[in-house]
């Protein structure tokens, strides 16, 4: 099969086969393997983390989490999914505008208080709490280091718990990126205060927020016609990103890694001139892609047949490669 014939596997759950298996269950109202799956996940607080926070999205259209608390009221698992999924109904609530969205808000954040009163050690109601300030606009100035409007009482809070959560950086860096009065200069100054001002592992998978924020910002520039967009991804400062982000890729394995992280690493580094790297990453990706950054940089919103482009780039850059004397690559 050439690479232009490859068609990657675009399912949200990714890496992760036993999420992406019961998905369909949820979706019709089926909670017995949803409940099996986050029993199972309580050792790994990162794939719990991710598990709950896509279960939470697929059950807030059926009533699978409302039959699970009802048979199961005390368990843990169904508590906090219960306020996840709350979290979701309202947020979804106040983007179209409804008139129960207040209502629905002032009961998702009842359950979160709830949730987090059975295991206060658990960021998942906390990162409830910041999808719900964020989903319902709540703008305060940051700290010192990122002096940007956005939902930070509920930010602190799970930082509290949880320093360093992805999911909960990542939904700052939408907050106060995106939405009405979208800021990508603030998503880009937040991502660099993570990278830079917290101490951060080397390991951690935020090394790659600068890349996260640069899409951010190549979409709102691409959104105003901006027909030098592209240039976002040839400078200095982009470099330094496309490294960082390299020298993560090479430090970890695929227990660490998301197929959107690794996307967006792919991504840059075909942009930035490495499609030699990327082709390393494609192959760490298999068969598998995300939807972002793919839609947001294809120039028709196809997110399939950006990556496909992208990857067979990359592979015909590696074929191309030669080094004699064996040596490892430089990295960007």
């Amino acid at each position: 099969m050439s690479p232009q014939d490859f068609k990657p596997v675009m399912h949200p759950a990714g890496f992760d086969e036993p999420l992406a298996r019961i998905l369909g269950e949820v979706r019709t109202g089926h909670w017995f393997s949803m409940a099996e799956l986050l029993a199972d996940s309580t050792r790994d607080r990162r794939l719990r983390g991710t598990r709950i926070s896509l279960l939470a999205q697929v059950a807030a259209g059926s009533n699978a989490v409302d039959q699970w608390v009802a048979e199961r009221p005390r368990d843990p698992d169904a508590v906090v999914m219960a306020a996840r999924v709350a979290v979701e109904r309202a947020c979804k609530a106040a983007a179209k505008g409804l008139d129960q969205a207040q209502n629905l808000g002032r009961r998702a954040a009842e359950l979160c208080a709830e949730a987090a009163a059975v295991d206060p050690a658990d960021p998942a109601p906390y990162l409830g709490r910041l999808a719900l300030a964020a989903g319902f606009g709540e703008r305060v100035e940051g700290p010192a280091s990122c002096p940007v409007p956005g939902p930070w009482h509920a930010f602190r809070d799970l930082w509290r718990v949880d320093p360093a959560n992805r999911e909960g950086c990542h939904r700052m860096l939408g907050a106060v990126g995106t939405g009405p009065g979208p800021s990508p200069a603030g998503a880009q100054l937040f991502a660099a205060s993570i990278v830079t001002g917290v101490g951060l592992s080397s390991l951690s998978p935020l090394q790659l927020l600068p890349l996260y924020a640069l899409v951010v910002a190549y979409e709102y520039r691409k959104a105003q016609g901006d027909g030098l967009a592209h240039l976002l991804w040839t400078t200095d400062a982009t470099k330094t990103e496309m490294a960082r982000g390299w020298n993560w890729f090479t430090s970890t394995g695929k227990d660490d890694w998301l197929v959107v992280d690794l996307s967006h690493l792919a991504h840059a580094l075909v942009v930035g001139g490495r499609s030699d790297l990327a082709a390393d990453v494609f192959g760490a990706l298999g068969p598998y892609g995300s939807n972002r950054p793919w839609a947001v940089v294809s120039a028709v919103g196809d997110a399939a047949e950006e990556f496909v482009r992208a990857r067979s780039t990359a592979l015909s850059a590696a074929a191309r490669r030669t080094d004699p004397s064996g040596r490892a690559r430089a990295g960007p």
